[in-house]
């Protein structure tokens, strides 16, 4: 138990609380309200383009995290966090609007390593990047060679190659029975140094690349250091899982083990969620489909090699139609809950929110929630926008608008913010880096940073951890080269910022050799 008092030293001690009687304070229930229209967001959507795109970050660097949001059928907008729980449209609104693009997912990436963030829009046809000046968005698109066509719905981005400069994969969807089409393959681009992107697919399997897909995360799911690739694909195509196994192979050797290890898992799949939900130090798979969730448990520490669906076990299975998918710890009782998107109109079917108390399954609380949507809702994305240690949502609604859902969770534990830069020969962003908490009790926490899932959408770049009445104990990074930083945490609710710092080796005869 603590005392929840933003920044404050951690003072009266669990054991003391024990000796005078007191029982620990009750979980709270996971509760959203909507703010959309006293926030200031009124994005409207058009119903041309089965997507919709919601990306997360702070883009003018000044501490608040800010909201872009697509329509396919009009002007996208910008919207400027003013740090009060309110926005306003970007003074730069006109550089990134695309009135004329048919407009879908969004994602923001730092692709040249220049400390602000550059915003891809995907589309039909396609992409745009915009690139981030400081003074405003310029259109970069045809000079970093993004020139392949489709149908864009999803973008993930990871430095596979460990050069510090973020590549990207693009998710396309397009159903075809010739799936020689090519605007039905999904693309891999290699950076080059922030100078324009390399069409590098053929590193693939182009074949398993040309399914219908919605999204696609980079995530180290074999804990060997490098970042795999896992795309979601529909109409039971089935699911790659590329093993990262570095260079080679005429380039880079990607293996495709999806078959093999069963996370191949055919299904009408769209949205997908990566995390640690039963919190055994390896990355789960969460992803929606039609009558069906799917919940892939990874099986590395357990020494095995196949992936079970657990799913109907853990009673996140929802027959409904499922969009867009969030792992995060909405209570911060340091359990990652659940919510599911969906496109349907009826109670008993709208958005999904389900609490974790593992190792019981998850609890469906989503008549109680204040999430549930009877619009069809196709994306969601997760933000503190408010800073006050509740991840909150913002979700589209397709044909209709988006909806800013405030997490009202009434504050019973205590949480922590960690947000990381890059530098040198880690790419600034941080994406691929890896944090465990450990808390007084010895319990760890894993998260990974990424900037991908969901559909359409773009996290704010921020690794949120709730603590459950605990204090943290030690703070562990292992940053996308193999460097580990280790950080004492004596203070609770927090966000603190840490920057990359090389390690220096010390020669024999008291030298510095230079990182």
């Amino acid at each position: 138990m603590h005392q929840h008092v933003p920044g404050r030293l951690f003072t009266v001690s669990v054991l003391a609380i024990a000796s005078l009687g007191m029982a620990p304070t009750a979980k709270a229930e996971i509760l959203f309200e909507e703010r959309t229209a006293e926030a200031g967001i009124s994005q409207n959507h058009t119903a041309r383009y089965f997507i919709s795109g919601q990306a997360w970050a702070d883009y003018d660097g000044d501490g608040w995290v800010d909201l872009y949001l697509t329509d396919s059928g009009g002007p996208n907008t910008l919207y400027r966090n003013r740090g009060d729980g309110t926005f306003e449209v970007s003074a730069h609104n006109a550089d990134v609007a695309l009135a004329a693009h048919i407009s879908g997912g969004a994602s923001w990436a730092d692709y040249d390593n220049d400390g602000r963030d550059d915003l891809l829009v995907l589309g039909l046809g396609l992409p745009v990047l915009l690139r981030n000046t400081a003074t405003g968005f310029e259109d970069v698109t045809a000079a970093m060679g993004l020139t392949a066509e489709g149908q864009g719905e999803s973008a993930a981005w990871a430095d596979f190659d460990g050069d510090g400069f973020l590549d990207l994969y693009i998710v396309h969807w397009l159903y075809d029975e010739d799936e020689s089409d090519p605007r039905a393959q999904d693309r891999l681009y290699r950076n080059l140094q922030g100078q324009g992107f390399e069409d590098v697919s053929g590193w693939l399997d182009t074949a398993r690349m040309s399914g219908p897909g919605f999204a696609a995360a980079f995530t180290d799911y074999d804990n060997d250091g490098d970042p795999d690739l896992y795309v979601v694909n529909d109409k039971h195509f089935g699911n790659p899982l590329w093993r990262n196994d570095g260079p080679g192979c005429g380039g880079w050797c990607f293996v495709d083990v999806s078959v093999a290890t069963g996370a191949d898992r055919p299904a009408w799949g769209m949205g997908l969620a990566v995390g640690d939900y039963d919190r055994d130090g390896d990355f789960d798979f969460y992803y929606s489909s039609i009558g069906e969730m799917v919940l892939l448990e990874n099986p590395q520490v357990q020494g095995s090699g196949s992936w079970l669906d657990v799913a109907p076990a853990m009673r996140c299975d929802a027959d409904v139609i499922g969009w867009g998918v969030i792992f995060e710890d909405f209570d911060n009782d340091f359990d990652l809950d659940l919510y599911a998107a969906t496109v349907e109109s009826s109670p008993s079917a709208n958005d999904r929110v389900y609490r974790n108390d593992y190792p019981l399954p998850f609890t469906d609380i989503s008549a109680v929630a204040g999430a549930s949507d009877s619009f069809m809702t196709v994306g969601v994305a997760k933000a503190d926008y408010d800073r006050d240690g509740a991840m909150d949502l913002v979700v589209g609604n397709f044909g209709e608008s988006y909806r800013l859902l405030r997490n009202a969770t009434e504050a019973s534990s205590g949480w922590l913010q960690v947000e990381l830069v890059g530098g040198g020969p880690v790419n600034r962003n941080a994406v691929g880096s890896r944090v465990i908490l450990t808390l007084d009790d010895g319990r760890r926490l894993e998260r990974e940073l990424r900037i991908g899932e969901s559909i359409g959408a773009s996290h704010e770049r921020m690794l949120h951890f709730g603590l459950d009445d605990r204090l943290p104990s030690d703070l562990t990074i292992v940053w996308p080269d193999g460097t580990t930083t280790h950080r004492s945490i004596n203070e609770i609710d927090q966000r603190v910022s840490i920057v990359y710092t090389p390690q220096i080796e010390i020669l024999v005869d008291g030298f510095e050799a230079a990182p």
